[in-house]
């Protein structure tokens, strides 16, 4: 028997020794590396379809089928290495979770992480100071977003506490939960009016406060205000026919982490399967997209022709 033939030979063997456990262990330690490579490949996979059913899309699961298989080889090739990298992370998992650090939750919970940063749709944008189009009326909604009004602060306040008082948020990352509780007080009661025919009126938060109606720009004035007045920071988006609130969230590391919270712990039933859409600033700032036409921070945008960006 050949040497090739004598190889083969030795791997029916060991793969007949070995249980069903062993193999359930490999594809899994498999299945979850090729899950993150699947993610970053498929969106430059080249569109692929068949004939049938309107033109059925099949591109992403070839591609799937192609890294995982990849991988199981990978795997199978290297078992005694996979083994020992399992049995040294699961004691040092085990004697951090005895001691109270990270544990097999907070493992689980940054897998989670990355695979929805990995999906997260990310817009580059410039901010209004780099060459867009100025905003026409910049003063005059800066002048209506008045923050320091008692009605808009106590207001904002009860938003704030109005939702998600039970989830535990570090310390620096508690005001972005609360300015979530205002988009989700907001959201759950705005009502739109349209202005007078042929016109445009900016109301004044405090006016909105109390009516929790009107057009596009009345809410966006109303969320920054309130989100300002809790100490978030906010920015105004004019599009051609359109004016929504972004709520600053920070570098990369902090999207991953709102990311995080808003799909597993804020809002899992009203996000699904979505992409959080999102608008990242020349230096690396990303803030998300408060509008009230989606009801979860980061609802697909209505518009993307940006005429003009600004800071209330």
């Amino acid at each position: 028997m050949s040497a090739r033939g004598l190889d083969d030979d030795l791997e029916t063997r060991r793969e007949r020794a070995f249980g069903p456990g062993h193999w359930l262990v490999l594809y899994t330690v498999a299945l979850l590396l090729a899950l993150p490579i699947f993610i970053v490949l498929y969106p430059f996979v080249p569109s692929m379809t068949l004939p049938v059913g309107g033109g059925l899309r099949i591109d992403h699961a070839l591609t799937f089928i192609v890294v995982l298989a990849a991988f199981l080889v990978l795997v199978k090739r290297f078992q005694l290495m996979v083994y020992a990298v399992l049995v040294v992370g699961l004691c040092a998992l085990t004697v951090t979770s005895l001691g109270g650090g990270y544990g097999f939750g907070d493992l689980f919970d940054d897998y989670a992480v990355l695979l929805h940063s990995l999906r997260k749709h990310t817009v580059q944008m410039p901010s209004a100071s780099q060459g867009e189009v100025p905003f026409a009326e910049a003063d005059r909604i800066r002048a209506v977003v008045d923050d320091h009004e008692p009605a808009v602060r106590n207001f904002a306040v009860m938003a704030a506490t109005a939702y998600f008082g039970e989830v535990e948020a570090g310390s620096n990352e508690a005001t972005f939960v609360q300015c979530l509780s205002v988009f989700k007080t907001i959201n759950a009661r705005w009502r739109y009016v349209s202005d007078v025919k042929g016109g445009e009126y900016f109301a004044k938060a405090s006016e909105s406060v109390g009516l929790m109606a009107g057009d596009c720009d009345d809410h966006a004035v109303l969320m920054a205000a309130c989100i300002k007045a809790i100490g978030g920071e906010v920015r105004l988006v004019r599009t051609r026919g359109h004016i929504y609130p972004e709520l600053k969230v920070g570098d990369g590391k902090q999207m991953e982490r709102a990311a995080f919270l808003i799909r597993r712990v804020l809002f899992p039933r009203e996000v699904g399967d979505a992409p959080l859409y999102h608008h990242t600033d020349a230096d690396g700032t990303r803030w998300i997209n408060m509008d009230y036409t989606r009801s979860y921070p980061g609802g697909e945008l209505l518009e993307e022709d940006i005429m003009g960006i600004i800071i209330v």
